[in-house]
């Protein structure tokens, strides 16, 4: 498959911008950039579906080959983007993150495959960490944090499904946009993956405490959103 072409790059940003993420942010647009690249206008001041909605149709109504979606949680080195992009053997994916870690307990690797439940109306993912090797990873399911989605995804979805606006959108039993987004690109033949080689950070409201009894420092987060799906 041929490269990822032009990309249009673009984030989703509410009431404030992490101030690491704008300083790699920043260096990103000042030099990570290539001539026929386009900046996209920020989906701002909505809730997280709607914005990546606003940020598709700005995508869809531009000429770039390629969206790029950065979250604003994001951190990562002014090269990340290029390394990503001009791996030969992300070539082959329609759908390419980077790695990152979720920001609550377990903190565990973004690298999810679809776990069969014949029981249950819902899907549920696994996390491979142990497939972590430094290549690209065939996944079902990515997060946009530091994502490429080719815009053949999105004409696919929108000939095949009908769907021609709310192409991320939330899905039933609290199934994220991003999620949802993968369960129809999947469905319309698009393969997605995780270059286990390029790993990117991931901002998240962390406490550190002492550990009495391991004698060292302990990390917790709050996740009310895993309690109400858990319960």
């Amino acid at each position: 498959m041929n490269d990822w072409g032009t990309i249009a790059v673009g984030t989703r940003m509410n009431d404030r911008c992490d101030p690491v993420f704008f300083n790699c942010w920043s260096h990103l647009i000042a030099g990570g950039l290539r001539p026929g690249d386009t900046l996209l206008d920020a989906g701002i001041e909505l809730p997280q579906h709607f914005a990546a909605t606003v940020l598709v149709s700005h995508f869809l109504h531009s000429d770039a080959d390629t969206l790029f979606m950065v979250d604003t949680d994001m951190i990562f080195k002014p090269d990340t983007l290029t390394r990503l992009r001009d791996d030969e053997k992300g070539r082959q994916y329609d759908i390419l993150s980077a790695l990152s870690v979720t920001r609550r307990r377990p903190f565990a690797p973004i690298l999810l495959r679809l776990l069969e439940k014949p029981d249950d109306t819902q899907c549920a993912y696994k996390c491979v960490k142990e497939e972590i090797n430094g290549e690209v990873v065939d996944v079902d399911t990515i997060g946009t944090g530091f994502t490429l989605i080719r815009r053949s995804v999105f004409d696919a979805i929108k000939t095949q499904l009908g769907i021609d606006k709310w192409y991320m959108d939330f899905g039933p039993g609290g199934l994220g946009e991003d999620t949802q987004f993968c369960q129809r690109a999947k469905s319309v033949g698009s393969k997605i993956g995780v270059h286990t080689g390029i790993s990117i950070g991931h901002r998240g409201p962390i406490t550190f405490l002492w550990d009495t009894e391991k004698k060292e420092i302990m990390m917790e987060s709050s996740d009310q959103i895993r309690d109400i799906l858990e319960k």
